[in-house]
């Protein structure tokens, strides 16, 4: 489909493709790619965290992990957790979009406590552009209208203490012919947030539409929990287990996970060197 190739081609520069040791929100519908089904997220990558995900427990919803400090792309930008479904779990050319919700919240590491991140302390989420705005920005970039367009969604969709700015939804990618995409998207945490962990709240939809109306549910909002540099892993952990630990006994397991994952990126790292 056009479309689809449009979309591809103006993510580019605003995904990076998986690597070796990578880990992605994994995005299922509940019964296939019909209409009805729910959109259901869990862990998928080379740690074995499928499945055991803890539960936040002000919200309810599930915790991923990020690490702003995995050198990826610098101490302050990451393309992980990136999405990812598998075969027959969309339509051909059916895109799959995030939706940014509620605010930034911030642990700090001098008092050890979340609250609220401090002004000017952000993270940054960079979806698709969409092809009309790509495609009308391509053909007439002194246009004032469509370099603005342009502009906001290039932009990226920004979390801070006092919600969302940029564009609250965005594409991630659309299917393939077998059903699958897999993306990794930009994240960025802005140069004056100080050292600590931020947790973050979105949801997986689909435009896709059957019969006149939406075809898949949303899936349910889930978090995720960045490290950044300038905080140890112990310290993280600390972090974690102030969200989940009424809700998981054996925070101390979930811990040794967490651990276990920063060796995962430690190895990914040598390998690039």
């Amino acid at each position: 489909m056009i479309k689809s190739s449009i979309l591809a081609l103006a993510m580019l520069g605003y995904a990076t493709f998986a690597q070796a040791v990578h880990y992605d929100v994994r995005v299922d519908t509940s019964n296939g790619p019909v209409a009805g089904s729910k959109i259901d997220i869990d862990f998928y990558g080379d740690f074995d965290l499928a499945g055991k995900l803890p539960v936040d427990t002000q919200t309810g919803y599930k915790i991923f992990p990020g690490y702003f400090d995995d050198l990826e792309g610098g101490p302050r930008l990451t393309d992980d957790p990136g999405f990812q479904s598998f075969a027959n779990t969309f339509k051909y050319g059916e895109e799959v979009h995030f939706r940014a919700l509620g605010t930034l919240s911030y642990w700090d590491p001098s008092t050890g406590l979340w609250g609220d991140a401090a002004s000017g302390a952000t993270v940054t989420l960079y979806g698709a552009i969409p092809a009309d705005v790509f495609v009308n920005y391509m053909l007439n970039p002194r246009n004032p209208t469509y370099a603005a367009q342009y502009n906001y969604y290039a932009g990226g969709t920004v979390y801070s203490a006092d919600g969302i700015s940029g564009p609250q939804m965005a594409a991630i990618d659309a299917a393939s012919q077998n059903g699958t995409f897999h993306s990794h998207l930009d994240w960025a945490l802005s140069s004056s947030a100080p050292a600590g962990a931020y947790l973050l709240t979105l949801q997986i939809w689909s435009p896709a539409m059957e019969n006149g109306e939406q075809k898949y549910i949303d899936s349910d909002p889930f978090h995720v929990l960045f490290k950044s540099a300038g905080i140890t892993q112990a310290q993280y952990d600390e972090a974690f287990n102030l969200r989940i630990a009424a809700a998981v006994p054996e925070a101390d397991t979930w811990a040794m996970l967490l651990v276990g994952l920063m060796l995962m990126v430690g190895w990914r790292l040598k390998l690039k060197r």
